[in-house]
C-alpha cells in the first residue's frame, strides 16, 4: 500500500483564497461536541419530513447557516424544499444574552410561522417555524429550545399566580361587598350577656339599666384612652388596611406550633364582627374570619381611621350592659370618658379581653395587672413619658361605690366567673367578649346557697383548730354532668381565685379509684388478694399496710385506703392503664406514669376529679362537667322579648362530648360497691348518710390537702370537697373534716 500523500498545496493566489473561505464556512461537527453534564445551552431542534424525531443542535456560537449545502451550511438539511443556503441564525457577539434572530437568506420557499412568511424575527423558547410553506408535505419543522433559569420561571409564575389571585380576590370582594352596606353604620343590636340559673328565670347578676351615651368626636374622649386602646389592641392600627398581615401571620404561626390559640384581629375587625354580625356570623370558623376581613377592608375604604376609632370607642362591649367607654367611665368612675386619667383609661382598656371577670370590682388585683400592662405598652410606644407611666402605676384604682354595690350582688360569683371562662371555650375569646348573649346555666340557687354556707361554716368552726383557711365544693348531676353548685373559695370579695377550677392540687388517695378501675377493666377480680407487706418498685421502697395485715382483697384495700395494696394493684394493671383510665373518666391535667401517681402525686382540679367520680356513678357514661346548657344570640331574634325566637348557637345536648361510654356498667357497679365500703366501715365513715352513698377520702403529705369525693347513686348527685391553704402550708386536719363537710352539706340538699 502506498503511503498517504500530503495535502496538495494551492499553487495560485485564487486557490489560497478559496481554501481559506471553505475552511471558514466549514460545517460545524455537532456530533463531536461534548458538553458538561447539566450544561444549559440553547438548542435548535430540526425535524425533517418523515423523520421520527428531531435532530438536536446545541448553539454554542453566535452565527449559524441553515441549508441543504454541506459546504456553506453549519446545519445541513437534506430536503429539496430547503435551499442551498436557506436561513441564518445569529445574535450580537458582544451581547451573548440577547436572543437569536432567524433570517431568510433569499430562500426559494421561505420561512413560515404558521401561515405567515417572515423575513427576520427574534426567536423565543418553544417557538416553531417551518422551512417552506406548512402546506407542503416535505416542509421542515424548526423549533428553538432555550428554557429560562428556574428562578426566572419561578418569578414569572409567581407573577402570573399573584396577578391571577389578585384578580380573583378583587372579583370576590366586589361580589361580597354588594351583600352589606357600611354607610351609614348599622344600628347595633346592643344587649349584655345575661346569665340565668337552671330555672331560666333567675339572673345570676341583677340587670343594670344604664342609659347609653355616645360622644360625637374623637377629641371629646380623654387623649389617654385612644392611645391606650391602640397600644393594647392594635399597635399597627394607623398603617394597616383593616387586616394586619404581620399580626395574622404571627397568630397563625403560634397556632400551627400548638401554642395557645391566637386571633390576630385588628380594631377594625373587632368592629366589623360587632356591627355586622348578620353578615359575618357567629360560628368559630375560617369562613367567619374571611367575612370579617371583607367587612374590615370595606370599612377602611369608606371611613377614615379616626371615624372607625370613634365608633369603636362608642360601641365596644365592656361588660354588664355597658357599651362604649363613656358608659363604662360613668359606671366605674362616675365621670365622663373625657376626664379619665391615664390610670383609669388604662384600667378600662385592660378589662376589654374579659370585662365580666377583669373589672376592678370583682378582681382588683387582676385589673391592676392588666392596667399596668397597658401602661407599659404605651410607654414602650412613646405615648406617655416615664414619669407619667410611673405616676399612673402607683395610683390606686378608685371605683364608684355604686358599681361595687351592683357587682357585689352577683349570685354564685365563682360559678358566674366560670361561666364566662366556659363561654370563651365554646365560642372563642373574641366572640365571647362581644355581648348579645343569653346563657342558660345548670346552677341550682338553693343548692349553691347550701354549698357556700357549708364551706364557710367548716372554715369558721374548724379552720382555726385544724389549720386550714380555704376550700372548694362542687356538686354535679352525675347523670348529665351539669354543675349544680360551684364554690371556689370562702369569700369571693376577698379572693377571686377559683379553687374549684383553677387550683391544681394533689388528690391523695382519691386517685386510687383509677388504679382499681384499671385493674377491674383488665379482668382482675375484686376478690383477688394482695399482700400487705412492704415492697420496692422503680427503686423506691414502700411501707406495708397501716390498718390491715396479711393478704387482703380489693374491698378491704379500698375501704382502708391501704397504699401498698393500691400500688400492687396498679403494678398488676400497668401504670399506663391507670393513666388511660383517668383520662377516660375525664382527668385532663398532666399525669406522670410513675408509682407515686397511684397515691395522688399528680395534681388535678376539684371539678375534673368530681366529674370523674360522676362518670363512675353514672355506670360508666361520662358527661363533661359543664355550667352552660344553652347559648342564645339575642342579636338574632324575631322577637327580642321572646327567648324562644332567638337563634340557639350552642346546646349541650348536641355537644359531641355528651353521653360517652367510657367504662362498662359492670366495672362501674363494682367500683361503686368498693367505694360504698369506704363509708360503711372504712376511712370515710364521717361521710355516712345511710343512703348507700359511695366515696373516697384523700390526704396528702403533712395533711396539706384534705379531700372527700362521693355520690349518692339513688339521687344522681356527686360532690367533691377540698380543704387546705392557698400557700400549701401543712394543716393538722385530715380527710375526716372534708368527709364531715360533705355529710353536713349533702344532708341539706338530698331530698
Amino acid at each position: 500500500m502506498s503511503p498517504p500523500q500530503p495535502p496538495q498545496q494551492p499553487k495560485t493566489l485564487l486557490g489560497t483564497i478559496t481554501q481559506v473561505t471553505q475552511t471558514v464556512l466549514a460545517k460545524v461537527h455537532f456530533s463531536r461536541l461534548a458538553l458538561k453534564p447539566n450544561a444549559r445551552v440553547p438548542e435548535l431542534w430540526v425535524q425533517d419530513a418523515g423523520s421520527p424525531k428531531p435532530e438536536v443542535y446545541p448553539l454554542l456560537g453566535d452565527r449559524y447557516i441553515i441549508g441543504r449545502s454541506s459546504k456553506t451550511s453549519d446545519i445541513v438539511v437534506r430536503n429539496p424544499v430547503v435551499s442551498q443556503t436557506h436561513a441564518s441564525l445569529s445574535r450580537d457577539i458582544h451581547r451573548p444574552n440577547t436572543p437569536f434572530y432567524l433570517k431568510d437568506e433569499n430562500s426559494t420557499n421561505g420561512i413560515f410561522r404558521g401561515k405567515r412568511r417572515i423575513t427576520s424575527t427574534p426567536i423565543r423558547h418553544r417557538q416553531t417555524f417551518t422551512l417552506g410553506p406548512p402546506e407542503l408535505a416535505d416542509c421542515v419543522q424548526v423549533q428553538y429550545i432555550d428554557p429560562p433559569p428556574w428562578y426566572v420561571r419561578a418569578a414569572r409564575w409567581s407573577f402570573y399566580t399573584s396577578s391571577g389571585v389578585a384578580g380573583l380576590v378583587a372579583v370576590f370582594l366586589g361580589v361580597e361587598w354588594q351583600k352589606f352596606q357600611v354607610r351609614p353604620f348599622p344600628i347595633s343590636m346592643q344587649g349584655p350577656v345575661v346569665v340565668y340559673a337552671r330555672d331560666g328565670a333567675t339572673p345570676l347578676r341583677p340587670p343594670f339599666n344604664n342609659a347609653h351615651r355616645e360622644l360625637n368626636q374623637l377629641s371629646e374622649f380623654s387623649p389617654y384612652l385612644s392611645n391606650a386602646l391602640v397600644a393594647s389592641e392594635d399597635s399597627r392600627y394607623y398603617w394597616h388596611f383593616g387586616v394586619d398581615p404581620i399580626g395574622t401571620l404571627r397568630a397563625l404561626s403560634v397556632n400551627l406550633r400548638g401554642g395557645s390559640l391566637q386571633g390576630g384581629s385588628t380594631l377594625t375587625q373587632q368592629l366589623a364582627r360587632s356591627l355586622f354580625r348578620d353578615y359575618v356570623g357567629t360560628e368559630d370558623s375560617a369562613g367567619r374570619k374571611i367575612r370579617e376581613a371583607i367587612v374590615s377592608l370595606k370599612l377602611e375604604t369608606f371611613y377614615s381611621k379616626d371615624e372607625l376609632l370613634l365608633t369603636y370607642l362608642n360601641r365596644v362591649y365592656l361588660g354588664i350592659d355597658l357599651y362604649g367607654f363613656e358608659d363604662a367611665a360613668r359606671f366605674y368612675f362616675a365621670k365622663s370618658a373625657a376626664d379619665l386619667t391615664l390610670s383609669e383609661a388604662a384600667t378600662l382598656v385592660g378589662i376589654l379581653p374579659a370585662p365580666n371577670a377583669f373589672n376592678p370590682v370583682q378582681n382588683y388585683q387582676l385589673a391592676v395587672k392588666y392596667r399596668d400592662g397597658v401602661i407599659y405598652r404605651m410607654r414602650r410606644l412613646g405615648m406617655v413619658t416615664q414619669e407619667e407611666a410611673d405616676r399612673a402605676r402607683r395610683s390606686r384604682i378608685e371605683v364608684n361605690p355604686r358599681a361595687v354595690e351592683i357587682l357585689g350582688s352577683t349570685i354564685a360569683p365563682y360559678f358566674y366567673s366560670h361561666v364566662f371562662a366556659e363561654l370563651e371555650e365554646l365560642l372563642g375569646e373574641q366572640l365571647a367578649r362581644e355581648g348579645n348573649f343569653i346563657v342558660e346555666t345548670s346552677l341550682d340557687p338553693a343548692i349553691q346557697t347550701e354549698s357556700e354556707k357549708a364551706l364557710q361554716n367548716m372554715v369558721q368552726t374548724n379552720g382555726t383548730q385544724f389549720g386550714f383557711s380555704q376550700g372548694a365544693v362542687v356538686t354535679l348531676d352525675s347523670r348529665t354532668g351539669e354543675i349544680l353548685a360551684l364554690t371556689g373559695g370562702v369569700d369571693y370579695r376577698q379572693s377571686q381565685f377559683n379553687r374549684a377550677t383553677q387550683a391544681l392540687r394533689q388528690p391523695g388517695s382519691t386517685f386510687k379509684v383509677f388504679a382499681y378501675g384499671a385493674a377491674l377493666d383488665r379482668g382482675i377480680s375484686p376478690g383477688q388478694t394482695f399482700s400487705c407487706e412492704p415492697f420496692s418498685w422503680s427503686g423506691q421502697t414502700y411501707s406495708g399496710c397501716e390498718r390491715s395485715s396479711g393478704s387482703i382483697d380489693m374491698y378491704q384495700g379500698m375501704a382502708q385506703s391501704e397504699n401498698s395494696v393500691a400500688l400492687r394493684i396498679a403494678r398488676d394493671a400497668g401504670l399506663d392503664q391507670v393513666v388511660q383510665m383517668a383520662r377516660r373518666l375525664g382527668i385532663q391535667s398532666e399525669l406522670k406514669a410513675v408509682p407515686g401517681l397511684v397515691l395522688g402525686q399528680s395534681e388535678v382540679t376539684v371539678l375534673e376529679l368530681t366529674g370523674a367520680f360522676g362518670a363512675i356513678a353514672n355506670r360508666g357514661v361520662r358527661n363533661r362537667p359543664h355550667a352552660i346548657q344553652r347559648i342564645f344570640d339575642t342579636s338574632d331574634c324575631s322577637d327580642r322579648d321572646d327567648l324562644s325566637t332567638c337563634r340557639v348557637i350552642y346546646d349541650y345536648q348536641s355537644d359531641r362530648s355528651a353521653n360517652q361510654d367510657v367504662l362498662s356498667g359492670e366495672v362501674s357497679d363494682t367500683l361503686t360497691v368498693l367505694l360504698q365500703g369506704v363509708i360503711r366501715g372504712g376511712t370515710g365513715n364521717s361521710a355516712s348518710l345511710g343512703l348507700d352513698e359511695a366515696g373516697k377520702t384523700g390526704t396528702t403529705n403533712d395533711n396539706v390537702d384534705l379531700w372527700f369525693v362521693g355520690y349518692v347513686p339513688s339521687q344522681e348527685l356527686v360532690t367533691g370537697v377540698w380543704l387546705g391553704n392557698d400557700d400549701n402550708t401543712p394543716t393538722s386536719g385530715s380527710s375526716a373534716q372534708a368527709a364531715q363537710l360533705w355529710r353536713d352539706y349533702m344532708r341539706q340538699i338530698v331530698p
